[in-house]
């Protein structure tokens, strides 16, 4: 087995809108730091991004890295970000999560459109009744254009601006056309990248991380799960300095959980804890023992990344997306299959190695979302009943009550809340 210095690492990969680099991990890291902790910033020295650093804190093993991609993005023209909402929103099923909200939202657009036309309608009434000559209906245009296009200045330097960035991230990210391609390449292969010399990295002639962590904010949680689903086919069969002993006991008790529906969460994330113990003593290279999602856009997979509920469904029957729990083949009932290897001592044997969409057999999978976030939501019903989903309300009144006012105070202060959850799940997660 290659041995390890017993450090976790968290890769916090940020959600959709312009972001600026470590923002977003500056900002949960401050909110996880133990009372008294210093908290240290030293340089990226696993990639290339200069932008990015590695934050610690001088108690405690972890070290915190930002995944930063927003770079990648160009946002799509207007007329593409008017086609896919309307096409989400008055067009395709909505997701479980959407039709909560659906109805609202429908109301608003249609009133705000209303609202325009009786602007125009106004107008014209007022300019019917003025002097229209040329000079006048000049002087009138034109205070009319400086008007317009003051307001639209305006409006694009923050409320629309930050929406057509937001929604352009992820018709850019999540949209599979043929303009699209690129980014979603490049946004994929840097993470995965990172991820992997992570896994990689040395501290002389171990491995510096036992565990990886993967938090994943708004969109980012998508960017993460793709990172996920592309790194562990990678993974999968990567067993090295295997002993002598194949016994898989957890693996074996993994299995058997999927009979018995009266199983708790809180059960099925144990028998996944073991199991990760369990691959790890036999070589397995693989080290996201856990996956943090947080205000996740996944709880609209159905809508946003496939043409119908239908379409998402099948996809998850074909592996292409990952669940949780895994999907079971059909010839053998299992997730795993057996593989020829040789142990340290040359001896040959067997092990039973999870299928490439199987990571989450081994990775529990904890989301956590506000209850007026409406970009966020249960994950279960999308991708398995593993899922450990965490409903929370916000503690500020006002944050509580305005839809969507939470979607970005997951490592604020002043929710203690979720920042509990994340420590919670950092302080039982137990280095070497």
């Amino acid at each position: 087995m290659v041995q390890s210095n017993g450090r976790i690492v968290v890769v916090v990969v940020h959600g959709m809108g312009n972001q600026f680099p470590m923002d977003t991990l500056r900002g949960f890291v401050d909110a996880l730091k133990p009372e008294h902790a210093v908290m240290y910033s030293s340089p990226n020295r696993i990639t290339e991004d200069k932008e990015t650093r590695r934050l610690s804190f001088n108690t405690g093993p972890y070290d915190f890295f930002e995944y930063y991609w927003a770079h990648h993005v160009d946002e799509p023209r207007i007329g593409a970000i008017v086609k896919w909402s309307i096409n989400l929103l008055f067009i395709k099923p909505p997701s479980a999560s959407l039709l909560l909200h659906i109805g609202f939202i429908r109301r608003a657009i249609l009133s705000l459109l209303f609202f325009v036309v009786a602007l125009v309608v106004t107008a014209l009434i007022f300019f019917d009744g003025v002097d229209t000559s040329l000079v006048a209906a000049t002087l009138y245009g034109t205070m009319l254009f400086l008007l317009i296009r003051v307001g639209v200045a305006l409006l694009a330097n923050t409320v629309i601006g930050s929406i057509n960035s937001s929604i352009g991230d992820v018709i850019k990210y999540t949209v599979p056309s043929p303009e699209n391609i690129a980014a979603r390449e490049k946004i994929r292969s840097a993470g995965i990248e990172l991820l992997k010399k992570l896994h990689e990295s040395k501290s002389g002639d171990k491995n510096k991380y036992h565990r990886v962590v993967v938090v994943g904010h708004s969109l980012g949680s998508i960017v993460a799960y793709d990172m996920l689903t592309s790194l562990f086919a990678q993974y999968h069969r990567s067993f090295t300095a295997i002993p002598g002993g194949q016994l898989q006991p957890a693996l074996a008790a993994l299995r058997e959980s999927f009979n018995n529906p009266t199983l708790s969460i809180v059960d099925y994330q144990a028998l996944q804890a073991n199991l990760f113990d369990e691959y790890r003593a036999l070589g397995f290279e693989w080290r996201v023992s856990n996956f943090i999602t947080m205000g996740s856009s996944l709880t609209h997979a159905s809508s946003i990344m496939a043409r119908s509920s239908d379409d998402f469904d099948s996809k998850k029957k074909e592996r292409v997306f990952p669940t949780c729990l895994p999907q079971l083949d059909q010839e053998d009932n299992h997730f795993a299959f057996s593989v020829p290897y040789k142990s340290v001592a040359g001896n040959a044997l067997n092990i039973q190695c999870c299928h490439h969409a199987a990571h989450f057999a081994i990775t529990q999978w904890t989301n956590i979302f506000f209850v007026n976030d409406w970009i966020g939501g249960r994950l279960a019903g999308e991708f398995g009943p593993g899922i450990l989903d965490i409903e929370l309300t916000a503690c500020d009144k006002l944050t509580a009550r305005i839809p969507l006012a939470s979607h970005t105070k997951y490592w604020d202060k002043t929710e203690q809340a979720s920042i509990t959850e994340f420590q919670s799940i950092l302080t039982t997660i137990q280095p070497l």
